[in-house]
């Protein structure tokens, strides 16, 4: 079985039903159906401001997984933080449709002014709300290396299924750093003043956001928390 992993973030580069303050044209649309699935993998951006999301596709092996990132003002801090939606029962088929049970949509590509063509992604049931009565909103592909995205040692635990054998060549210590790192990519708060607490605070991209982040994992993360349990 294939893995598809699909997420939101910010970043900036966007274009949905209004591009750059204008309307796009149903008729500029087109299906993109790549000779690979490989061929989808990205990050797509939606929105603007405030209402910025990114969709991550990649491939693994195992699962299809998805998830979505978007940001919200907390009212009694006034801070901006990381909201996380796991997206269920994700598929691309060989005409680049997208569905999940929460949104759907289709790989496309945008003919521009200038006669070029632009890779994205239309969804038909935006989980965005920031252009009014829109019918649908388009993310722009963008080229990203996942060995990138994330952040920590041990990045490669949120995106692929760990192997027993290289777990089995890790010391405890380093164990648990590595299973600790997938909660604290979410912002996890750990107890105040513990080992885990102290050195991740000591990390510039670490953000304490949320007392509980169990809900935002993927199926790839919680394959691997449960294996580095069972290896420390």
């Amino acid at each position: 079985m294939r893995i598809v992993i699909l997420f939101l973030f910010t970043s900036n580069f966007a274009f949905a039903q209004y591009w750059g303050g204008q309307e796009i044209n149903a008729s500029d649309l087109s299906p993109w159906v790549a000779k690979s699935e490989i061929e989808y993998a990205g990050s797509y951006h939606f929105g603007e401001s405030e209402s910025e999301s990114d969709l991550r596709v990649f491939f693994s092996d195992g699962c299809i997984i998805g998830q979505v990132l978007s940001g919200y003002w907390e009212e009694s801090t006034g801070t901006l933080k990381a909201n996380y939606i796991t997206l269920t029962h994700i598929a691309i088929d060989k005409n680049g449709k997208f569905t999940s049970d929460q949104h759907s949509g289709q790989f496309i590509r945008y003919k521009t002014e200038s006669g070029d063509y632009i890779k994205g992604l239309k969804i038909n049931n935006p989980w965005s709300s920031w252009i009014e009565d829109s019918e649908f909103e388009i993310g722009a592909r963008t080229e990203l290396k996942f060995e990138d995205i994330y952040s920590g040692k041990y990045r490669q635990a949120s995106f692929r299924k760990l192997h027993r054998e290289e777990l089995n060549q890790m010391g405890k210590d380093d164990l648990k750093l590595m299973r600790n790192e997938i909660f604290a990519r979410y912002g996890y708060i750990f107890k105040e003043g513990g080992d885990m607490d102290k050195y991740f605070k000591k990390q510039k991209w670490y953000r304490p956001e949320h007392e509980e982040v169990e809900q935002f994992l993927t199926e790839i993360e919680r394959y691997n928390v449960e294996l580095i349990k069972k290896i420390e």
